[in-house]
């Protein structure tokens, strides 16, 4: 009968570090605006691959976690078929014009943001600020640091301004 208590206090303290091991996963802590809408970010996503000049990082930071099955459907590519930040982003966007996540997408060069689009407002409405203070901690195993416009409310004209404030550690899914 020890042998099996014993057994089982190993076991619980095996289960007890997995579960420990996987709260310690992602993390994303934010906000975007675009003019008085207010998306706190709290899930995201980072895909790393070479791309045609070099590696690159996409990553989303959202309010909902992406839909995995539906993200791996719309970036299938064929044998030999470039990977670009278009593939990556262009599925978040299916995903925001789905109404199931809205936030931010940008893709990471190897001299910072090199393309970038808000998810907020539905159909017609995603836009490119293209002017961001990025500070990386580390690319690998995982994508740590901030991304923040360059302004907390960037004029967009047309009485239109957006904002971005986040914090990431990402795993990094390579592809």
């Amino acid at each position: 009968m020890t042998r099996s208590r014993s057994t089982m206090f190993v076991f619980a303290g095996v289960v007890a570090a997995a579960l420990s091991v996987r709260a310690q996963g992602d993390i994303v802590q934010g906000l975007a605006t675009v003019g008085t809408t207010k998306v706190g970010l709290s899930a995201g996503m980072a895909v790393g691959y070479k791309g045609p000049n070099g590696a690159l990082i996409s990553v989303v930071l959202a309010d909902n976690a992406v839909d995995l099955k539906a993200f791996g459907e719309d970036t299938r590519t064929g044998a030999g078929e470039a990977l670009v930040p278009g593939l990556f982003m262009g599925a978040w966007k299916a995903q925001h014009f789905a109404k199931k996540l809205a936030g931010v997408t940008f893709t990471i060069g190897p001299d910072g943001v090199v393309d970038d689009e808000f998810l907020i407002g539905g159909r017609g409405h995603t836009f490119s600020v293209g002017d961001y203070v990025l500070t990386l901690k580390s690319r690998s195993p995982r994508l740590v640091g901030t991304i923040k416009t360059k302004a907390p409310a960037v004029d967009l004209g047309n009485g239109k301004s957006a904002g971005l404030d986040a914090l990431f550690d990402l795993a990094i899914t390579a592809r």
